[in-house]
C-alpha cells in the first residue's frame, strides 16, 4: 500500500502545475469556499474589535497625549495610578452605583412584570407607558430630573419654601447627588427588564400552574417554587447585562452633576463623589490628555466586567439540573 502512494505521489509530482493546483483546487473547494465567505467579516472584526483591543493595551502602558507628541513607555505606572486618588472612590462609586441600580431594578422590574402579566384593562397601555423612558434621550430627560433638584429655581427647593423651609444646594450633598443618580438610573432602565421578564413569564405554560393549584399551592407557592425557578436563566441574563450597562454609566452623571450641562471637566462632584470609571476615563483622554491613564482605566473596567460577569454566572447557575 505504501508503494502504491509512492507511485501516486511521483506521478502526481510529474503534472503540470496548473494541473496540480486545479486538483487541489478540487479537494479542498469547500474549505476555500468557507474562508472566502467569511474572510469580510473576519476583517470587519479584526479592524474594529482585535485591533482596538491590541492597542488599547499597549497604549496603556505608555503616557502619550495623542496629539503632539510620541508614546513614552512607563510600563504598570498607569495601572498603578489608579491607587492613588481621585481613581480609588472613582471605582468604588462604579460599583455602588451598579449594585444598587441593579438591585432595585430587577426587583421592581420583577413585581411590575408580575403585575403586567395579569389580565387587566389596558394592559397594552401600561407596558408601553413603563417602557417609554428607556426610548427617551437621556440628555433630555436628565436635563428635566435636574430642574426638579437645581438648587435655585428647583422644584423641590421651591415646594421647601412654600412649607416654610430653607432650599437645599444639593448639587453640594454627596449622599444626595448619589441617591438621585441611582432614582434617575432606575426610573430610566426598569423598562427593558420589564420587558423581558415579561417575555419569560409568557413562556411559561398555564399546565404548570394548574397542576399545581390541584395540589393545593396558594399564590404565593406558585411564585416561589415555580415562576422564579422557571426565570433563573432570564434573571442570569438580565443580571449581566444590567452589570454591564451598570458599569457603562456616563450620561447620567455627567448632566445631572454638571448643573443639567454637557461639561465634563465639572461633572462628577461634589468632590468626585458621583464621579464613575467611564466619565473619568473620558476624562483622562480628552481632558487631561492623558491616552495612556485612560486606556489603562478601560482594561481595568473590562477586566472588572469580566470577573462580575462570570461571577454572576456562577452564583445563579448553582442547583440548576444538567439536562
Amino acid at each position: 500500500m505504501s508503494t502504491t502512494i509512492a507511485r501516486r505521489g511521483e506521478l502526481a509530482e510529474q503534472l503540470p502545475f496548473a494541473e496540480r493546483f486545479a486538483r487541489w483546487r478540487r479537494r479542498h473547494r469547500q474549505p476555500i469556499e468557507a474562508w472566502l465567505i467569511l474572510s469580510p467579516i473576519l476583517l470587519y472584526y479584526s479592524i474594529f474589535f482585535i485591533f482596538p483591543v491590541v492597542a488599547n493595551l499597549l497604549v496603556s502602558f505608555t503616557r502619550w497625549t495623542g496629539v503632539y507628541d510620541s508614546p513614552v513607555w512607563v510600563g504598570l505606572g498607569n495601572y498603578k495610578a489608579y491607587l492613588s486618588p481621585p481613581y480609588p472612590i472613582t471605582l468604588f462609586n462604579t460599583i455602588l452605583f451598579t449594585v444598587c441600580i441593579l438591585s432595585l431594578q430587577t426587583t421592581i422590574a420583577f413585581f411590575i412584570a408580575i403585575l403586567l402579566n395579569e389580565k387587566v384593562i389596558g394592559r397594552g397601555v401600561y407596558r408601553a407607558l413603563w417602557y417609554i423612558p428607556t426610548l427617551t434621550s437621556a440628555a433630555i430627560t436628565s436635563q428635566v430630573f435636574f430642574a426638579f433638584i437645581s438648587p435655585y429655581d428647583g422644584v423641590i427647593n421651591a415646594v421647601l419654601k412654600i412649607l416654610g423651609q430653607q432650599p437645599v444646594i444639593w448639587t453640594m450633598k454627596a449622599g444626595w447627588m448619589r441617591t438621585f443618580v441611582i432614582l434617575y438610573s432606575v426610573w430610566r432602565g426598569v423598562g427593558t427588564p420589564v420587558v423581558l421578564f415579561l417575555a419569560a413569564l409568557q413562556g411559561i405554560h398555564p399546565e404548570i400552574y394548574e397542576a399545581a393549584m390541584v395540589d393545593g399551592a396558594d399564590y404565593w407557592r406558585l411564585l416561589r417554587y415555580i415562576t422564579v425557578p422557571l426565570l433563573r436563566p432570564m434573571v442570569i441574563f438580565i443580571l449581566i447585562t444590567g452589570t454591564i450597562a451598570g458599569f457603562q454609566i456616563f450620561e447620567t452623571v455627567m448632566l445631572i452633576t454638571a448643573g443639567g450641562q454637557a461639561n465634563v471637566a465639572s461633572s462628577g462632584g461634589p468632590h468626585n463623589m458621583t464621579n464613575v470609571m467611564l466619565l473619568q476615563i473620558y476624562k483622562d483622554a480628552f481632558v487631561n490628555l492623558n491616552l495612556g491613564r485612560a486606556a489603562a482605566g478601560s482594561v481595568i473596567m473590562a477586566l472588572l466586567l469580566l470577573w462580575f460577569t462570570t461571577t454572576n454566572m456562577r452564583i445563579m447557575s448553582r442547583g440548576q439540573v444538567e439536562r
